[in-house]
């Protein structure tokens, strides 16, 4: 939940209402899936009810698909007189999600961060997302131990690129993870469900402050705010290992800064690795992260430093 929110829960309506002084407010509603209705049907019964003459959206934007914490979904921009909203419709096995995001026009781009945030962030309940069973797998032989000495296959042996122009970078992953972009400024990564590795999770988001007048400062308030995000919403928060790092890949040189984070969220305690990098030109921010479970945490970091290795700034 993004922080100084007030969240209202079992409302006539909507499920969960959050609602910010900032100016936005975010609807989340469920209901039991009716696989007789496609997602894109779904779109257009909520366009029966607001979109059109007299009605809160006067334009659709666009529409296209993405995967909301291993859900596939649709994701739709509307414009209306006074009002932006852009709606997320997820269909899992038991359950169909919606998700609306509403801000005035002129603070919309400069808050709908916030709503990524909310989207990368969120987990179906394990029946959403599972996979029917099928015949078990042949038995796999056990693996030998690796002998002093020998070398061992490094992290992203078998590695995967994900390159989409739109994000402005590229980045390889393990070919066993799941690339997911639970929005269109978000990328994430993690391992499949049932193993370890779903819980470890390598992030890269696109951040614009809305009062940042150059590089420089767009990087200082992504950093205020996300620790400003840990001290309103966890607890036992600390930050190690803080300070400038310098990105370096491909000819391009850009002076970042990066931070540890311990903390304690729903009684787990996680720990996340930031790495906050502005690109060469304007105001448009990447964030680079790793956050596990504190257990998980040493066992994945390896694979993590081994894809942000990887990671390539596009220079344009």
């Amino acid at each position: 939940m993004p922080p100084w929110a007030r969240v209202i829960e079992k409302g006539k309506k909507f499920d969960v209402v959050i609602q910010s002084p900032s100016g936005y407010v975010i609807n989340v509603q469920t209901g039991a899936v009716n696989a007789d209705v496609s997602l894109m049907g779904m779109t257009a019964r909520l366009e029966a009810t607001y979109l059109g003459d007299g009605k809160p959206w006067s334009r659709k934007v666009e529409e296209g698909s993405i995967t909301v914490g291993g859900l596939p979904a649709r994701a739709v921009p509307y414009e209306g007189t006074g009002i932006r909203t852009r709606v997320v419709v997820a269909r899992g096995r038991e359950t169909d999600f919606v998700f609306m995001f509403i801000a005035p026009p002129g603070a919309f781009d400069g808050l709908v961060a916030v709503f990524d945030r909310v989207l990368a962030s969120f987990r179906p309940a394990a029946a959403e997302v599972a996979v029917r069973p099928g015949p078990p797998p042949p038995a796999a032989p056990a693996r030998p131990p690796v002998a002093p000495g020998a070398a061992v296959p490094p992290p992203l042996a078998a590695a995967r690129r994900f390159a989409d122009p739109e994000f402005g970078f590229s980045i390889d992953y393990p070919r066993q993870w799941i690339v997911a972009r639970p929005s269109a400024h978000t990328v994430t990564f993690s391992g499949r469900q049932g193993t370890e590795a779903f819980y470890a999770v390598v992030s890269i988001q696109n951040v614009e402050p809305p009062s940042a007048r150059d590089s420089g400062q767009a990087a200082a308030a992504v950093v205020s705010d996300l620790k400003s995000q840990w001290a309103a919403g966890a607890t036992d928060v600390g930050y190690f290992g803080e300070g400038p790092i310098t990105y370096e890949n491909k000819g391009l040189r850009l002076q970042g800064h990066q931070f540890l984070v311990a903390y304690t969220e729903r009684g787990q305690r996680f720990r996340q690795w930031t790495v906050v990098v502005p690109r060469p030109a304007g105001t448009v921010v990447h964030v680079w992260s790793y956050t596990a479970p504190d257990g998980l945490f040493p066992l994945f970091r390896p694979v993590a430093e081994a894809m942000r290795k990887t990671w390539v700034i596009d220079a344009r």
